[in-house]
């Protein structure tokens, strides 16, 4: 049974106001970061009613950004009250909402692209341990900037602006990422795309055809396919369950996730393996 019960309101303001705070610390970077991760759907779709999340993802583009600069992210951000953990690429911000006290995590990460594989989950670049995650590289190269606004942690308002990961390099990274775990949100997420999708179905499939050359996209439809093959998949089916923990109906969610995901791979001439 999915358990949404980290999904509080506090939790996600904490993790809304953590994350425009980071983004004011780390403005002066912004052409090299990008936003990718559970922040994507709702700050890319406001409206649509997406449940939220209580962790930030920001990529860093290996590729072009200046060795130096990563240790100087590091330090910006520990001089702003961001503390190292045992996971080598992860920050953790304590902010308080109301009378709670709430701990988000900020993890760093990078391609697979642009520096010598070692065969490692990390890139060690000027001694900051960054992860790789499949899919990134896609993000990198197709992001748009947009604005937020919000509370900081320790009080006042800003706007800051940022590149986000569009839906399309969403959903290549959802895909690996489902693929490689057990967390029903994944699949929630991705039926968040296709449900809500500006233009629904056909216009993401549009948006998907000039990528699927790219191998990477490709493999990360082909994951998804197979996720959502038939309507007992774990796809429509974890992401039913996550609606319906959220309070709402299990059997039309579980066929519509079924239905749509079909609609687009239909359109895009993708097959499971």
């Amino acid at each position: 049974m999915v358990n949404l019960d980290d999904y509080s309101g506090d939790a996600i303001a904490a993790c809304k106001s953590v994350l425009v705070e980071s983004l004011t610390v780390l403005g002066r970077h912004r052409q090299h970061l990008v936003l990718v991760g559970g922040w994507v759907p709702p700050l890319l779709m406001p409206d649509a009613g997406h449940i939220g999340t209580i962790d930030i993802d920001l990529a860093i583009d290996s590729r072009q950004i200046p060795a130096y600069l990563y240790e100087t992210i590091s330090n910006d951000l520990q001089r702003a009250g961001y503390r190292t953990t045992g996971i080598p690429n992860r920050f953790e911000r304590e902010v308080r909402v109301g009378s709670k006290k709430v701990t988000v995590k900020l993890d760093l990460i990078t391609g697979e692209y642009g520096h010598p594989p070692d065969g490692g989950t990390h890139q060690l670049i000027q001694g900051m341990p960054v992860w790789r995650s499949r899919g990134v590289d896609v993000a990198l190269d197709h992001a748009v900037e947009i604005r937020v606004s919000g509370a900081l942690p320790d009080g006042g308002v800003n706007e800051v602006r940022l590149r986000v990961a569009v839906i399309t390099a969403f959903l290549v990274m959802k895909a690996f990422a489902l693929d490689e775990r057990r967390k029903e949100k994944d699949a929630y997420d991705i039926y968040f795309c296709l449900a809500n999708h500006p233009g629904g179905i056909e216009a993401l499939a549009h948006e998907f055809r000039p990528l699927m050359d790219n191998g990477l996209v490709r493999e990360a439809l082909t994951k998804t396919c197979a996720k959502f093959k038939t309507i007992d998949s774990v796809g429509p089916v974890w992401a039913a369950q996550v609606v319906q923990a959220s309070g709402g109906d299990y059997e039309p969610t579980r066929r519509d996730a079924f239905e749509r995901a079909t609609a687009l791979f239909a359109a895009l001439r993708v097959t499971p393996d």
